[in-house]
């Protein structure tokens, strides 16, 4: 009996250290994951900082933050100040490219620094050419091009350059001026 109690009590022990040493091995090898995942999360985290790091915008001296500042100051002025006007939009009405029995009708204002008295009178003289070079524009644009914001900015756009382009820099001896803005009045397509 006293044999088979210490038989008992060596099963037992090695028993305890067979389960200790798999605990141990189970421990271990949860200890490693835990490093490694804190090791990803260190390089993410270091990663994060130096990229937010290099999004900082570059120090600015005060000058060029005051020059920044009217600048900004100026465009906000430009956008906001009303210009002259023609007496009445340019009326026009033009077949739609490449859309049988399609037409666009719009009329279009032309907005101008007030302080070129004479560049109004010289719009009215040109009028004829004027709405050529919308009739022009408006009618070799597709309808995919007339339905969108972009398009339409870029009709817009071109309607400025092109006008701009056929008016003369002075006018007995003084600056003319240019048109600064283009403006759809009306604008219906059928």
């Amino acid at each position: 009996m006293a044999m088979e109690e210490e038989r008992k009590t060596e099963e037992n022990v090695a028993a305890d250290k067979a389960t200790g040493s798999i605990l141990q091995s189970a421990m271990f090898k949860w200890a490693i994951v835990g490093v490694i995942l804190l090791l990803f999360i260190g390089i993410e985290v270091g990663i994060a900082v130096f990229f937010v790091g290099q999004l900082k915008e570059p120090d600015l001296t005060e000058a060029q933050k005051q020059a920044e500042e009217e600048q900004k100051q100026a465009e906000l002025k430009k956008q906001t100040e009303i210009g002259a006007t023609l007496a009445a939009p340019i009326e026009i009405t033009v077949n739609i490219s490449g859309e049988d029995g399609r037409f666009l009708k719009c009329g279009i204002q032309l907005e101008y620094n007030p302080a070129y008295a004479k560049l109004g009178p010289e719009l009215d003289a040109r009028k004829a050419r004027i709405k050529d070079i919308v009739l022009d524009i408006m009618s070799s644009r597709p309808l995919s091009e007339l339905m969108t914001n972009d398009g339409k900015k870029a009709i817009r756009e071109q309607i400025v350059a092109d006008i701009n382009a056929i008016l003369p820099e002075t006018l007995d001896g003084k600056p003319l001026g240019k048109i600064d803005r283009s403006y759809f009045d009306s604008f219906m397509i059928q």
